[in-house]
């Protein structure tokens, strides 16, 4: 089902939901629903009754909207143990820093909690999917990620919140986690990474303003705290449900959850799915037929003692449980007319930028101008690169090899050892960045040499630091030999 039939469903049960709502008011006091129908007595409001599964020749009989089953433990848990226990009042807190740019960037963070409660939700009710509808499901991750490292390099110059920006940045690929065997542990480095620059913030702002500190540790507490729900309910990746349905039944079926999947085939979705519904609706007057005559004994409006209990008497009307609200992997997807996805590799290309998760041993081309090129968790990876608009990015990525035979205007690299850089005459302006990165090189064309020869030269790893009129200062300690 595509993400506008999703959304099309939604809205037409709450259509339905507040026209029987209105019929109800109408009937309550004593006006005719439409100019059709017949003035209702003046004597008791009417409810719906019980759904009745109606006999039929085929296995699909329907079965109401509203009796979906409960939300799955692991998800219910995520959401109070780190959306509520812990995001919300981070988000709450960054809100006070009104007008800083990092107030839109924790705003794509949220959004990244709400795409691993989506996804958590979908495994929870469907088995393992191959590699490629896999790939799919991350679209939206992938996206978010690339809009963080995009506002963070929009607000470079921005000395005041810039390290904040990079403390959100240095953890945004936290949810990777789902593609790891060993998720726990990826978190707590993405962690470590966050609180690398988190502690500069917190010795920048010290004696400034403490609420700059207490930021920071609640980003950390709300990483802690992921961690410790994947350990317990993901311990070697994403949990998948191995007797739930196909990811392509979930979607045609948003009810579908793991209970449902188990239960008979007359308590399954409804088999007319939005058709059945405009069925529904369409009838007019007789929308109105088999609804129950309410006793005045149970309308709250005439006994002041059901009001103030919220107790009704037992009918044979259940209340309804409130409906799961259907994950939507294909419609968070959005318009992205740009994309590939490699079968069985861990990368996704979409809108003119590559993000290389988990990669090993492979050799990559990329031709094209495109925004950026990112590095995540890959190792002895080799990449070509044409040209790139913003920058390439390289991080917890060892015995890398990058190689651009056009333009690049900055290369990142954080957290990698073993890496090798290939510059061309037009990449010459490139600004390259290392942190917490030791044998790092770099190749550039030789002058006087035919094209293709280059000299290699290594990046300083050692600094040296001294007092001087009161302040530090650092410079490079190069080794000749």
């Amino acid at each position: 089902m595509s993400s506008q039939g999703l959304h099309s469903l939604t809205t037409i049960i709450k259509r339905l939901e507040a026209a029987t709502s209105r019929i109800e008011d109408l009937a309550a006091a004593g006006w005719p629903a439409n100019s059709k129908t017949q003035p209702v007595p003046n004597t008791g409001s009417y409810v719906a009754p019980a759904p009745q599964v109606q006999a039929s020749t085929t296995p699909a009989a329907a079965a109401p909207v509203s009796a979906m089953p409960a939300t799955p433990k692991s998800v219910v848990v995520f959401e109070e143990m780190v959306i509520d226990g812990k995001l919300k009042s981070f988000v709450e807190l960054t809100s006070s820093f009104a007008g800083a740019p990092v107030v839109e960037i924790v705003g794509l963070v949220e959004k990244q909690f709400k795409e691993l409660r989506d996804l958590i939700n979908t495994a929870a009710a469907c088995t393992k999917p191959d590699d490629q509808t896999f790939q799919s499901l991350l679209v939206p991750f992938h996206s978010t990620i690339e809009a963080i490292n995009r506002l963070k390099e929009a607000n470079r110059k921005d000395r005041d919140w810039f390290t904040h920006l990079m403390v959100i940045s240095e953890a945004s690929t936290f949810v990777a986690w789902v593609l790891n065997t060993k998720p726990g542990p990826h978190i707590a480095e993405c962690k470590e990474q966050a609180l690398y620059y988190g502690n500069r913030v917190i010795k920048d702002y010290k004696e400034k303003d403490p609420k700059h500190a207490e930021w920071v540790r609640s980003f950390a507490a709300t990483l802690e705290e992921t961690r410790k729900y994947v350990v317990e309910y993901h311990t070697t990746g994403l949990a998948w449900n191995p007797k739930g349905v196909t990811i392509a039944e979930y979607i045609a079926k948003p009810a579908s959850t793991p209970a449902a999947a188990a239960a008979p085939p007359a308590a399954s979705a409804p088999a007319g799915g939005a058709a059945a519904v405009f069925a529904e609706i369409n009838q007019g007057a007789d929308i109105t037929k088999g609804l129950r005559k309410v006793d005045k004994s149970e309308m709250t409006h005439k006994n002041p003692s059901l009001r103030a209990s919220s107790v009704v008497p037992t009918s044979s009307v259940s209340s309804p449980k409130k409906p799961v609200k259907p994950t939507k992997p294909q419609a968070l997807m959005g318009k992205k007319p740009a994309k590939f996805a490699l079968d069985g590799k861990p990368g996704i290309f979409s809108n003119q930028v590559v993000n290389l998760f988990g990669c090993k041993n492979s050799v990559i081309q990329i031709k094209g101008k495109l925004n950026a090129v990112t590095l995540v968790n890959c190792t002895k990876t080799q990449v070509l690169i044409d040209s790139v608009v913003s920058s390439v990015s390289v991080t917890k990525s060892p015995s890398f090899t990058i190689q651009i035979t056009g333009s690049a205007p900055m290369i990142q690299i954080d957290s990698s050892d073993s890496g090798m850089i290939y510059l061309s005459k037009g990449s010459l302006h490139a600004e390259i960045t290392t942190a917490k990165c030791s044998s790092i090189n770099v190749s550039i064309p030789a002058e006087g040499e035919e094209e293709g020869i280059f000299e290699e030269q290594a990046v300083p790893e050692m600094l040296r630091t001294v007092v001087k009129d009161g302040k530090l200062v650092t410079t490079v300690v190069e080794h000749v030999g």
